[in-house]
């Protein structure tokens, strides 16, 4: 007999929930690439960005309305950092071109539920020309 610790089990769950959430993220949003969204999206989910409609449609507008560019250059950011907890997981993701010339940092939080991407929340902050100190936003 095999016994695994609660502890054990849950760290195997956030990292599987953490993966879901990296491989969602560069495959359908830094890709901007609608076509991958059902195999990440749970049937009902929630938008909590004011200027994206809830649902599956409601993401794909999103990506439909963005500034076409070359694919051909690369993906549209990175991922920096990735934190988990629950059925949590945060993205720290600098942004190369959007929502300025200079990009941005943006902050997303999903929650996931039965392997699926179920609920999000974004914070987003352009990077400016200039800093008033030498730290950067990543």
């Amino acid at each position: 007999m095999i016994l695994f610790s609660t502890s054990t089990l849950a760290e195997g769950q956030l990292t599987k929930n953490k993966q879901l959430v990296i491989d969602f993220y560069t495959d359908v949003v830094l890709a901007e690439d609608a076509t991958h969204i059902d195999k990440y999206l749970g049937p009902r989910y929630i938008q909590h960005n004011p200027m994206v409609a809830d649902g599956k449609e409601g993401l794909r507008a999103l990506l439909r309305s963005l500034p076409k560019r070359d694919k051909s250059a690369g993906p549209s950011g990175e991922v920096v950092r990735v934190i988990a907890e629950g059925d949590l997981v945060v993205l720290h993701v600098k942004s190369y071109h959007w929502p300025q010339p200079n990009g941005g940092a943006i902050v997303d939080i999903f929650r996931v539920e039965n392997g699926k991407i179920v609920e999000h929340w974004d914070v987003i902050q352009a990077i400016p020309e200039q800093a008033k100190n030498t730290n950067t936003m990543f």
